[in-house]
């Protein structure tokens, strides 16, 4: 599963994170774009499997995160997406945007929550057939 990393400056955390992801061999992290533009542009190119959102907030207090969640969501085929938030708690604005296995909101620093994310995220997308589709 390919995924791209959005919402980390270049450093420690950033490195932390992608060697976390990439700790399983089934992920690997293709991207990563600290800015909303290049995020989209690298998105619409490469199709990642799943994106991993990082917040400073909710949606409401970062209106350009969420442009880049409904980009990444309208993708063909849409990008699975972890919302990380910075925060000790999650958002409340953020629960009415996790969708059947392909959203999910996990806390900075839950490497168990970001791995079980990107697991249902992949299991999803992998048992899904598009020559089945109606």
């Amino acid at each position: 599963m390919t995924v791209m990393v959005v919402g980390v400056s270049e450093g420690e955390e950033l490195e932390r994170l992608r060697s976390r992801i990439q700790r399983n061999s089934h992920f690997q992290v293709i991207s990563h774009a600290r800015t909303p533009d290049v995020a989209l542009a690298h998105a619409r190119v490469l199709l990642p499997d799943i994106t991993v959102l990082t917040l400073a907030g909710g949606f409401r207090d970062d209106p350009v995160a969420l442009d880049v969640f409904h980009g990444v969501r309208a993708l063909d085929p849409p990008s699975g997406v972890v919302l990380r938030t910075r925060a000790g708690a999650a958002p409340g604005d953020l629960d009415s945007f996790t969708a059947d296995g392909a959203v999910h909101i996990v806390r900075a620093g839950d490497e168990e929550g970001l791995m079980r994310a990107l697991r249902t995220i992949g299991l999803r997308r992998a048992s899904c057939d598009p020559d089945e589709m109606p």
